[in-house]
């Protein structure tokens, strides 16, 4: 893929990681839409995960007027993935219905995570597979608030052993020692946004003192038009 002029990177052995930072305007509508779901909820998230979770309606990413945003990002990373070496030309083979001419992607969750001092969460990813379909194949994570203590300068040893809420990929590199790894740690900052496979895994590092670490994470299907075309006849 050419990532600047006469410079073209070619990685179709890796999952890819893209990052993008949210315009201020934007940003402000995120933070809007995540208060008032929260106001709503009383406080009241899916208390069974730690930290608790806040589900977002996809109606919600359009009435606050972040859905064309969204959905713009994710197009311009599927975009990338599919310029990435032969990426396109696997797809094609290894989905059915191909060739693939164009592809229609759609939010099938969100939530709000709200992370507190000492919460944090375990090695997971984000993919759900039902009836040998995966519905969700490409994932986001927005960073809106971050406790003040967070927002400091790090040093190289606290981003190798991950502290204060870092977020921390792990891939399926580190093939060759010297030119690859399989962790990645990234100290949250806000208004970054983060897109991503829904198979890759990740996990996030508690902090502690006062304040909040506040995100909207959210899963996304795509289809191409030939296997939209294709249910459509089936469903009559």
């Amino acid at each position: 893929m050419q990532m600047s002029e006469n410079w073209f990177v070619d990685a179709p052995w890796a999952q890819l990681l893209c990052s993008t930072k949210i315009p201020a305007d934007t940003l402000q509508r995120f933070i809007t839409m995540s208060d008032e779901v929260l106001d709503v909820a009383d406080g009241l998230g899916n208390t069974s995960v730690i930290p608790s979770s806040w589900e977002i309606s996809p109606e919600k990413f359009q009435e606050h007027d972040v859905l064309s945003y969204t959905m713009e990002m994710v197009s311009k990373y599927m975009n990338t993935m599919l310029s990435n070496g032969n990426v396109k030309q696997n797809m094609d083979n290894v989905i059915s219905d191909g060739p693939h001419t164009q592809w229609n992607s759609r939010i099938i969750t969100a939530w709000i995570v709200s992370q507190k001092e000492d919460d944090y969460l375990p090695v997971h990813a984000h993919n759900q597979v039902t009836a040998d379909h995966q519905f969700a194949k490409i994932s986001g994570v927005m960073y809106l608030k971050l406790p003040k203590q967070m927002e400091r300068k790090l040093d190289e040893t606290s981003l190798k052993t991950g502290k204060d809420g870092q977020i921390a990929f792990t891939g399926m590199g580190d093939a060759d020692p010297l030119q690859t790894t399989s962790l990645y740690n990234i100290q949250p900052e806000i208004g970054w946004f983060y897109i991503f496979p829904s198979t890759l895994n990740h996990q996030v590092y508690p902090f502690k003192g006062e304040g909040e670490r506040r995100g909207i994470s959210f899963n996304v299907d795509f289809m191409s038009k030939e296997q939209l075309e294709k249910l459509q006849k089936l469903q009559g």
